[in-house]
């Protein structure tokens, strides 16, 4: 496409591709899709888009809009990539260039993280003046959409726009338009203090670079406790830590972002602080720098120490095989034989041979690895606490109710089994449908598949517009929401009977 907007600073693509989209006149969320990526199926995406060298290509070398330049300028890739595997980080941003197949999210570790994800785009009112006199139009900010900014740097509290992150059109890209409508702000009182905004600023900032290790990033957090008298040896006092982190941090704030500090032995605080085993979010690494570093810090040093940090290797601390006697070694493996011979390994540790377990894990592994896989026992109990069966009963009973309310009603969404599921409230229940036999053979039977979706839109647009033989069958495609392309072998067969030259 020729003249394809150039990105603004801190713009995000989203906003880009939507400005393209007001530019050329485009209306049409596939027909944008068509002009910029070659694809109908690309979804839009705020925080983390694919198939980004697409728009690259749109731009003269001379510029230098790379695909990597992009993504860490235009994107939110900056705020995840130093806290994943350098492994990791380099398949994800190959995702994002190219084709990320559902998984860039999941990889970033964003969808099973804590921290509570966004529901509807960001906007300040007076930088939106700014932009307007500066370039004549709106644009999207990375820094508003950024999880835990609640304000602007420049001024005050962001407000929420009624624009969903996740829109119900997948495909849309929401242009920033001068009616746009904003929801009632959280809070009145100014902000006090730009802590979060200022750091995720400085992650924004970052240049491409090679990301600390998980191991890496352990070593750094055990130094910072020791620097900060949290920790005693390589053992962390949890209470002092605690104490220093909830008196650097509200427990309401920490509660609104989706990590709060708890006594809980399960606690994200306590995980944390021991050897990193996952990757964990830029705001928890953020809360705890702050507590442990005080207010002068920032980010590109945390980062560059923690990439300094070498693996160290540990000194074993019980005896070597050699310095056991073998009666010992025999009494222990005995022992244990004769509990995991009758209880298996779990009920055996429990019923007083832990202490055994511990010191042949220790000196005599391998024989305890071969002993236990040979004696393991299932523990697995039958969950009787729901009734599956009366449970079945009251979801059929729901899902007739609903199916004799849409019996007659043309517009809605595709009545598929997810759609009836989320109806009566139980798209949980999906996966147990084995469980479920009732409820199983009514959305088989009643479930709507493509083409009887795309005949009900025909008979709805010939409904709406009473069609006469006159009409063009392009109109009626064009009112029922359908292509030529996309129908189906039984719609086809359903227009011809109806007099229509599919």
């Amino acid at each position: 496409m020729l003249n394809f907007p150039v990105p603004y600073p801190d713009e995000l693509l989203y906003s880009t591709v939507a400005r393209a989209g007001v530019h050329f006149g485009i209306t049409s969320p596939k027909q944008l899709l068509d002009a910029v990526f070659g694809d109908r199926k690309v979804v839009a995406t705020v925080d983390l888009p694919s198939h980004i060298n697409s728009i690259s290509e749109q731009y003269p070398t001379s510029l230098g809009l790379t695909a990597n330049e992009m993504v860490y300028k235009h994107t939110l890739f900056p705020l995840y990539a130093p806290f994943v595997p350098e492994v990791r980080r380099r398949a994800v941003l190959d995702w994002m260039i190219h084709r990320p197949k559902g998984a860039v999210h999941v990889a970033l570790g964003i969808t099973t993280s804590l921290v509570r994800p966004l529901k509807y785009l960001r906007i300040c009112p007076k930088c939106l003046e700014e932009q307007l006199a500066e370039h004549g139009e709106f644009y999207w900010v990375r820094q508003w959409q950024a999880p835990g900014c609640e304000c602007c740097l420049k001024h005050a509290l962001l407000s929420c726009t009624q624009h969903k992150i996740r829109n119900y059109h997948r495909h849309s890209f929401v242009a920033l338009a001068p009616t746009i409508e904003c929801l009632p702000p959280m809070s009145n009182s100014p902000p006090n203090e730009r802590r979060i905004e200022r750091h995720v600023q400085e992650l924004l900032d970052l240049p491409p670079s090679r990301s600390p290790s998980r191991e890496q990033w352990s070593l750094f957090y055990t130094q910072a406790a020791h620097a900060a008298d949290v920790s005693r040896k390589s053992k962390v006092i949890y209470n002092r830590l605690k104490h220093k982190i909830l008196s650097t941090w509200p427990p309401n704030k920490l509660l609104a972002l989706g990590i709060p500090v708890t006594d809980s032995q399960s606690n994200w605080l306590r995980l944390f602080m021991r050897k990193h085993r996952k990757s964990f979010s830029f705001l928890q690494h953020l809360v705890v720098l702050e507590a442990l570093l005080g207010p002068d810090w920032d980010f590109r040093e945390v980062i560059s120490q923690a990439r300094q940090h070498t693996a160290q290797e540990r000194t074993p601390t019980h005896p070597s095989p050699q310095s056991i006697s073998q009666p010992t070694l025999y009494a222990k493996r005995e022992a244990w034989l004769e509990m995991v011979k009758t209880q298996g390994t779990r009920k055996a540790r429990l019923s007083g041979g832990d202490a055994i377990y511990t010191w042949l894990y220790r000196n005599d592994r391998s024989w305890l690895r071969e002993v236990n896989s040979r004696y393991r026992k299932t523990t697995r109990s039958e969950n009787r606490r729901v009734n599956w069966h009366e449970r079945d009963i009251q979801i059929l009973k729901k899902l007739k109710a609903v199916r004799q309310e849409y019996a007659n009603k043309l517009p809605s969404p595709r009545r598929s089994a997810n759609w009836y599921l989320a109806q009566v409230g139980c798209q949980h229940l999906l996966r147990k449908m084995g469980k479920l036999p009732l409820s199983r053979d009514f959305l088989n039977n009643n479930s709507e598949d493509v083409a009887s979706y795309q005949i009900r839109r025909i008979v709805r647009a010939i409904k709406s517009q009473s069609f006469s033989e006159g009409i063009p069958y392009w109109k009626l495609l064009r009112i029922a929401g359908l292509s030529e392309e996309r129908l189906k072998d039984r719609t086809r067969e359903f227009l011809r009977n109806t007099g229509w030259p599919a």
